[in-house]
């Protein structure tokens, strides 16, 4: 290498490394994906049809949090609660900083009820489902307007997540 070309390789590393950290903070890019996803596990599923990336919150520590704390999340992406066993599992909007769409879906993947625009102001209210259901999925406010999903609509691509028992 040519003493001429190591200040131009020194300024390409750093302005490679400038890069990288905006994009892992955010601050360049599409928001951060769901904390539950850091573990690695994510996976896509579309509703009616529409793609979407999605972590998943499989366990007690992971439903907790949720999306609690975060900013934002990108347009595409959600998160997914997977539970071994159906239930009427209530969501409420503690710490949240977005307003979501909220799909209580049974073991077919079939949505059996939502709930649209849930502002975090609305905490401490708490949503239960009419129906039993074995995932909750939660993506940004407006989803539900935007792609016309509604009650009845069908989520695909669970079964390479976990089968409900």
């Amino acid at each position: 290498m040519y003493d001429a070309d190591k200040p131009m390789l020194v300024g390409l590393v750093v302005l490679i490394s400038t890069l990288f950290a905006l994009l892992t903070t955010g601050i360049l890019g599409s928001a951060a994906f769901p904390q539950a996803a850091q573990s690695g596990y994510a996976t896509s599923i579309a509703v009616d049809g529409v793609p979407l990336r999605v972590a998943i919150a499989d366990t007690p520590e992971e439903r907790i949090q949720g999306l609690s704390g975060q900013p934002r999340i990108a347009e595409n992406q959600g998160l997914l609660f997977v539970f071994d066993e159906r239930g009427k599992y209530p969501i409420w909007m503690r710490n949240m900083e977005f307003s979501l769409d909220v799909y209580w879906l049974d073991g077919r993947g079939v949505i059996v009820d939502m709930w649209q625009n849930a502002h975090p102001e609305s905490y401490p209210q708490i949503f239960e489902p009419r129906e039993y259901a074995y995932y909750i999925l939660e993506v940004n406010a407006g989803f539900s307007e935007v792609y016309n999903i509604d009650i009845g609509d069908q989520v695909t691509g669970l079964d390479a997540i976990r089968a409900p028992r």
